[in-house]
């Protein structure tokens, strides 16, 4: 059985922020974050003679889904004021994601939700959903 590599490491200290030009600007309380899954369509190309009466695809667009975040709860100010106005901006942005090898995901994407947890025994949460739009850019660790 092969060893776990060395460079294998936990998520903490893995960021997601705004890129306005070169400042990188993160989301300050974050615990929980979904990068993109990215998927693609399939197109089906059956016919009335397809061989065997088997269907046949061909490959379609890309999707990047989408990066959801967590974090912890300050009613309107904060991380929870930066989403309501990516929310309501309409504006596809640039984003990235900094993990703590230095690697870095960089995206473009507008804010598509955003929900707020508020328990009687335990700490407020917020939530948010960003759609990717295009392809993401991952830069490996220097």
């Amino acid at each position: 059985m092969a060893a776990t590599a060395a460079a294998t490491d936990i998520g903490y200290m893995t960021t997601v922020g705004k890129v306005v030009g070169t400042v990188y600007t993160p989301f300050a309380e974050l615990f929980d974050i979904i990068p993109p899954e990215q998927a693609r369509d399939s197109i089906d190309f059956t016919h009335f003679t397809s061989p065997d009466a088997a269907r046949e695809f061909k490959p379609g667009l890309s999707d990047h889904g989408e990066v959801g975040i967590a974090y912890n709860l300050i009613p309107g100010v904060a991380d929870d004021a930066v989403i309501l106005t990516h929310l309501s901006s309409r504006i596809v942005e640039a984003w990235r994601i900094t993990f703590p090898n230095g690697a870095k995901l960089d995206w473009r994407g507008f804010a598509t939700g955003h929900g707020r947890a508020v328990p009687m025994e335990d700490k407020m949460t917020g939530s948010a959903t960003f759609k990717v739009s295009g392809k993401p850019t991952m830069t490996p660790a220097v």
